[in-house]
C-alpha cells in the first residue's frame, strides 16, 4: 500500500506541467531571441544604408579620377582611348565630348548613360559589372547595396519633365545618379525601390535629410498617407516614415 502511494506521487510529478519559474525562463529566452532577431535586422539595415552611401561617394570619386586621367567624362569621350574598352556599348557611338552625359531620366538609359559605367569599369575605377549580362543591375549598371541600382544622367535645371517624379520643384542643373528599382526603364513612381525610412537615412548621411531640398532629392509622390514618399511637396516636407511600404527613389547629385 505504501509502495502504491509513492508510485502515484511519482506519476503525478511526471505528468505535471511547467512551473512558474520554468515558464518565466522560457519567456525570457523567447524574448531574448526576438530581441536578437530585431537587433540583427536593424544592424543589417544600417549596414545597407552605410554601404550605399559609400557607393555614391565612391562613384563620385571615380568620376573625378577619370576626368583627371582622360580629361573628360566617362561615357562622353571616345572609348578607344581606354584600354579594354572595345565593345560597342563601352565605346559609345555619338559620344560628343560636350561635358555632360546626354541621358535624361524620362527614358531608359541610352549610349552615353551606359558607356559611363562601362568606361569607369574599363579604367579599373569601379568593379562589380559584367557587361555580357546586358541591361541589368550588375550588367551595364551597378547594383546598389540597399537594393535596386544606379543610372546616370544630366538635368538642365529647367525642364521638370527631365527629372520625372522628383518631389517639389525641378532639380537644379547638374549630373545626378538615380537610385531606383528597374534597370532598363525610365524613372517613375513605378520604379521606386526604397521605403521612406531608407530614403531618409541615405539623404541624412549625404545631405540635409529633406526630400525636396539639397543635393539629394526624393523621387515619388508627396502627400500624407500610404503610397507617398513624402508628407507633401513643399520645402518643409518630410519623408513619410510612418509608411513602411516601398514608395521612394532618390536623385543624388554628383560632381559639384
Amino acid at each position: 500500500m505504501v509502495r502504491g502511494t509513492k508510485e502515484n506521487e511519482q506519476l503525478k510529478k511526471t505528468q505535471g506541467g511547467f512551473t512558474l519559474v520554468e515558464l518565466a525562463v522560457v519567456m525570457i529566452i523567447i524574448g531574448l531571441l526576438i530581441g536578437g532577431v530585431l537587433k540583427g535586422q536593424e544592424l543589417i539595415a544600417n549596414a545597407q544604408v552605410t554601404a550605399t552611401v559609400s557607393q555614391v561617394r565612391g562613384i563620385d570619386a571615380a568620376v573625378t579620377t577619370f576626368r583627371d586621367l582622360y580629361d573628360g567624362l566617362p561615357g562622353d569621350i571616345d572609348g578607344a582611348r581606354i584600354a579594354n574598352c572595345t565593345t560597342t556599348d563601352c565605346d559609345a557611338a555619338g559620344a560628343d565630348g560636350d561635358g555632360r552625359i546626354d541621358d535624361a531620366f524620362n527614358s531608359a538609359p541610352a549610349a552615353e548613360g551606359t558607356a559611363f559605367w562601362l568606361q569607369l569599369t574599363a579604367a579599373d575605377l569601379i568593379t562589380g559589372l559584367n557587361e555580357s549580362a546586358g541591361a541589368v543591375w550588375g550588367g551595364f549598371y551597378p547594383e546598389a547595396e540597399i537594393g535596386g541600382g544606379f543610372h546616370i544622367g544630366f538635368l538642365d535645371g529647367v525642364s521638370a519633365a527631365l527629372s520625372p517624379s522628383a518631389i517639389g520643384v525641378a532639380l537644379r542643373s547638374g549630373h545626378y545618379l538615380a537610385l531606383h528599382n528597374v534597370p532598363d526603364a525610365a524613372v517613375s513612381t513605378a520604379t521606386a525601390g526604397l521605403t521612406p525610412n531608407q530614403a531618409f537615412r541615405i539623404d541624412r548621411k549625404l545631405d540635409d535629410g529633406s526630400p525636396t531640398t539639397g543635393t539629394v532629392r526624393g523621387m515619388g509622390t508627396g502627400g500624407a498617407g500610404a503610397g507617398n514618399c513624402a508628407t507633401d511637396a513643399t520645402v518643409t516636407a518630410l519623408y513619410n516614415e510612418a509608411q513602411p511600404a516601398v514608395a521612394c527613389g532618390l536623385y543624388l547629385r554628383i560632381q559639384g
